[in-house]
């Protein structure tokens, strides 16, 4: 016989032997144990749903039984019984027997185990103690069970977990930890060294305790939170895992879990599911919303059960005659920033959380909640909700959900209540939009981007033409569009180019539906820059990026010859989180500016000043337009700048002119290296004139030769 050269302790029980019967097959459901009273009871939970039943509320010992796993080579459940501080043994009949079983030194010391599992690939039961290290207990000869430390495991012992679970197919362990932030471990059975891949979930009510935590066939693991009971799935094989709510189980402050992982998550034969487009989350796969059906509480008179949701167009209410969706009447409409009164028709008591899909984006987003944790008792109610301004006019969808817990998401399985998705449209009336300079024309600003140096005075470094539209209604402005041209670039430096909202604080735009089109192509990046104190709108930090020129041309549509009818196009849709009082807007054309390109050079007397490649140090505004959070104020003054903030000028030089004007049409600029002035003879008067009374119709009058011809 083989003797183990370290073995301090051998616990042995005495009393009658009690066979054993163990489960006919892998089990479907999770099992949790809890210990609300020290002593163990054993619950069933459909991960589907988060439905659970007691399968057992005396397991035999009086006191925890924690570090749980399912054998899938024996078909027992194993975990460590506090009362006796040995392994537990249960089969069929729920009841766990402790173990004989010999220590070795470390494992002596460990004392009680809360984190355990059964491998998937030996029958061994695995338990971890941060300080100690990892052990194990081979479970093939129950006739001489040695518990051993995992050999050099105490080093890595350092993480913080209260469960962790064998994956089905890789052999190796992995767990979520516990805190604010859950982030996903890879543990190495054979060492007990732990490789973190990334936060897989943010905590914004406390912290997590993750007591329960077990793997489905597909490499799916599940992770339940103590303190509310909210189950999180993790495909830990993903290139960047993330957690996403699941279902709502059981809470306690003691869980452990324990599941085969080779056992397929049924969904079960008495749930209703949604029936929106998947995209919105309905299919089981998407983690679609779905309620175990009770008779105590639903919506309307009827509720039917589905094995997996049916998504428009094919959905079952659509097809057959008994639809069950009849919990929900929205007898007003649904007109944009006003009130729509909902009809709502309840079996039982519980609460209503619904969600519209304001912006038709295909996702019941985070602001898109109409309804949340409304207490809801038997009968029918009226319930009021507000329309924003920002949703947008058309057909949609809203999701009506109605269950025992009062605050839910738009996803995820619940163990009660009922889902209803109705599809909706959205109308807007009343509202009139005011376009500058008008509907069917441009005004142009014109830059030159020498600045702080005057430069040649071109004036056509960048021609951007420009129309915004503000969409009113009762006085209030609700949104504003833009669209802008460019309509020639006769610079060497790259610029960007941006809109100002003076006195717009950033917070009043409802960022997350800001939408930018470039060349007709919906942009991913966000326009609204951060970190300013009124509104930046990012067209594009890099102008040249959207031209070429041809191969005779320097520039683009400032040199004889060098015509084309192609314009570089963007359009800005702009809503606000609350409609915006007219007086309160800043005139037209707000605020247009261009600045440096980032990381590009922009000649040596803007770098002086920057300390470098200026970026967006350097902006170029209208004359006495100030400039953003970003600009570096020590261009002020610098070479041919006169700016005096104290008199409210900015931006212009001792003799008035400017580096950016607006002309308030569709213009001829002047050719490359011909003067604004030489072009235009009477704009000297008009710059000159503080009160800008004179010459005010200058640009009119061109000198044919010095300016652009198509």
């Amino acid at each position: 016989m083989k003797y183990w050269p370290i073995l301090t302790a051998c616990i042995a029980y005495s009393g009658s032997v009690v066979a054993q019967q163990a489960f006919q097959a892998c089990p479907t459901q999770a099992f949790i144990v809890q210990s609300p009273a020290k002593y163990p009871i054993l619950y069933g939970v459909n991960l589907g749903t988060g439905s659970y039943a007691t399968l057992s509320a005396d397991m035999g010992i009086d006191n925890s039984l924690n570090g749980v796993g399912f054998s899938y080579q024996d078909n027992f459940l194993y975990g460590w019984d506090y009362q006796h501080q040995t392994l537990g043994k249960a089969g069929s009949d729920y009841q766990s027997l402790p173990l004989n079983i010999e220590k070795d030194s470390a494992a002596a010391n460990a004392g009680n185990f809360y984190v355990g599992d059964v491998a998937i690939n030996e029958n061994t039961w695995y338990g971890y103690r941060r300080g100690k290290g990892l052990f194990k207990i081979e479970l093939d000869n129950p006739n001489r069970l040695q518990m051993t430390q995992v050999s050099g495991s105490a080093a890595f012992a350092t993480y913080s977990i209260t469960d962790f679970a064998f994956h089905p197919n890789n052999g190796l362990l992995y767990a979520v930890s516990n805190g604010t932030t859950g982030t996903l471990l890879e543990i190495d059975p054979s060492s007990g060294q732990a490789t973190e891949l990334g936060v897989v979930l943010v905590s914004t009510q406390g912290k997590f305790t993750f007591g329960a935590q077990f793997f489905d066939p597909d490499g799916n693991l599940y992770v339940s939170n103590n303190g509310d009971g909210n189950i999180y799935r993790i495909h830990v094989e993903h290139d960047s895992p993330v957690g996403e709510l699941f279902s709502y189980g059981p809470s306690s402050s003691t869980n452990d879990g324990a599941r085969c992982a080779l056992a397929e998550v049924p969904v079960g034969n008495n749930v209703d599911f949604g029936d929106a487009p998947d995209s919105y989350g309905t299919l089981i796969a998407s983690n679609g919303a779905r309620h175990q059906i009770s008779e105590q509480l639903y919506l309307g008179s009827r509720i039917d059960n589905e094995a997996d949701g049916y998504p428009h167009p094919l959905s079952d209410d659509d097809s057959r005659p008994d639809n069950d969706e009849d919990g929900i009447q929205m007898p007003t409409g649904l007109e944009i920033g006003e009130q729509a009164v909902m009809l709502v028709s309840a079996h039982g008591t519980g609460y209503l959380n619904a969600w519209f899909d304001w912006d038709q984006n295909g996702h019941f987003d985070s602001d898109e909640i109409a309804i949340s944790g409304h207490s809801i008792s038997n009968g029918t109610h009226t319930v009021n909700i507000e329309i924003p301004s920002w949703a947008k006019a058309g057909e949609t969808w809203a999701r009506f959900r109605l269950s025992s817990i009062a605050n839910i998401n738009p996803t995820g399985g619940v163990s009660d209540g009922e889902v209803e998705d109705y599809a909706v449209t959205l109308t807007e009336t009343g509202v009139s939009i005011n376009y500058y300079p008008s509907a069917s024309s441009y005004t142009s600003i014109a830059y030159e981007d020498l600045y702080p140096d005057q430069g040649d005075f071109d004036m056509n470094d960048v021609v951007m033409h420009l129309r915004i539209a503000e969409y009113v209604k009762d006085g209030q402005v609700r949104r504003i569009g833009f669209e802008a041209e460019l309509a020639a670039m006769g610079a060497a430096y790259h610029n960007g180019f941006a809109i100002q909202l003076p006195n717009i604080t950033r917070d009043r735009v409802k960022e997350s539906q800001v939408t930018l089109y470039q060349q007709g192509v919906r942009q991913t990046a966000q326009p609204l820059e951060a970190d300013q104190t009124y509104a930046v709108l990012i067209f594009t930090d890099d102008l040249w990026q959207q031209v070429s020129t041809a191969d005779e041309c320097l520039y683009f549509r400032t040199e004889p010859g060098c015509g084309t009818q192609y314009r570089a196009s963007w359009q800005m849709t702009v809503p606000f989180v609350t409609p915006i009082d007219q007086a309160e807007m800043p005139s037209f054309p707000y605020d247009p500016f261009i600045f440096a390109t980032p990381n590009m050079d922009h000649g040596l007397a803007a770098k002086n000043i920057a300390g470098g490649h200026p970026g967006r140090k350097l902006e170029i505004h209208l004359k006495n337009k100030m400039p953003t959070d970003r600009f570096e104020q020590a261009y002020f003054g610098q070479r041919d700048d006169a700016s005096s903030l104290s008199q409210g000028q900015t931006f212009q030089d001792h003799n008035g002119m400017s580096w950016a004007i607006e002309i308030p049409m569709t213009w001829q600029h002047p050719l490359e290296n011909q003067r604004l002035d030489d072009a235009y003879r009477d704009f000297i008067h008009f710059a000159a004139d503080e009160s800008q009374t004179t010459a005010t119709r200058w640009y009119l009058n061109p000198t044919l030769d010095y300016v652009f011809k198509d």
